[in-house]
């Protein structure tokens, strides 16, 4: 289900709009759903990544709020720049706890 709103926005933006429009051969109104989808689904990605790196939530968590998997998540993050704490000798760590 969907509902109308109206929004304003500035020409400088409604004529980039029309010009992917004509690209997409879409109306304008499917553009902007679909940049505000696109918008929607950044922002999360972004909060739940925020989060995540200041130790709020998990890393499954912040995929789970992102409503992506978490080899998803773990992309995203990298393309953001971040850089774990967790080391190879953390992971050394836990195989050696895993075969015992």
């Amino acid at each position: 289900m969907s509902q109308p709103i109206g929004i304003r926005l500035p020409d400088e933006i409604l004529r980039e709009i029309d010009k992917v429009s004509k690209r997409e051969i879409e109306d304008r109104s499917t553009v902007i759903r679909r940049l505000i989808l696109l918008g929607y689904s950044t922002f999360r990605k972004q909060k739940a990544a925020e989060e995540y790196t200041k130790g709020i939530i998990t890393l499954s968590e912040a995929a789970k709020q992102a409503d992506i998997t978490l080899w998803e998540m773990e992309k995203f993050l990298v393309e953001q720049g971040y850089k774990s704490e967790y080391s190879i000798e953390d992971l050394a760590d836990e195989l050696r706890i895993l075969d015992k």
